[in-house]
């Protein structure tokens, strides 16, 4: 039988829920390690930007964050069950947008059923809701 996964994600973290005939199985937090801007010691002060100089420090950064969210949602990818059914993804902004695509550039993935939908910052009792929720609504509860 096949599993269905929940995953609520952002840039910090992904909470993952597989569940097996309806039931919550496993939770597994995954921590992004994605930098958030920091400050660059060539800046005269946190937060300020003067100079053609930071042209180049913008640059090196841009290309080190996405080398991290590659990481990350690759240790995501790595933690879904290869016997997994479905994949409901939800969180803010555009984070799971930019999973889907890296989801399925794996061959795994590009057949499996997989569902996006925006959601706000939730407590972890109310992810598993929504994730239960969601397989019973759209008629994928497994019994």
């Amino acid at each position: 039988m096949k599993k269905q996964v929940g995953i609520w994600m952002n840039t910090d973290k992904a909470v993952l829920v597989s569940l097996m005939n309806g039931k919550e199985e496993k939770i597994q937090t995954i921590e992004s390690g994605v930098e958030t801007r920091s400050h660059n010691p060539r800046e005269m002060k946190p937060g300020s930007r003067t100079g053609s100089i930071l042209i180049d420090v913008d640059k090196k950064m841009t290309q080190r964050k996405t080398h991290q969210l590659h990481n990350y949602f690759e240790k995501v990818i790595h933690s879904i069950a290869s016997d997994t059914g479905e994949i409901f993804i939800f969180g803010p902004a555009n984070t799971k947008k930019h999973f889907e695509k890296e989801l399925k550039k794996h061959a795994l993935f590009q057949t499996m059923k997989l569902e996006l939908e925006s959601a706000d910052k939730m407590t972890q009792p109310q992810m598993i809701a929504r994730i239960k929720n969601h397989f019973v609504k759209n008629g994928n509860h497994k019994s």
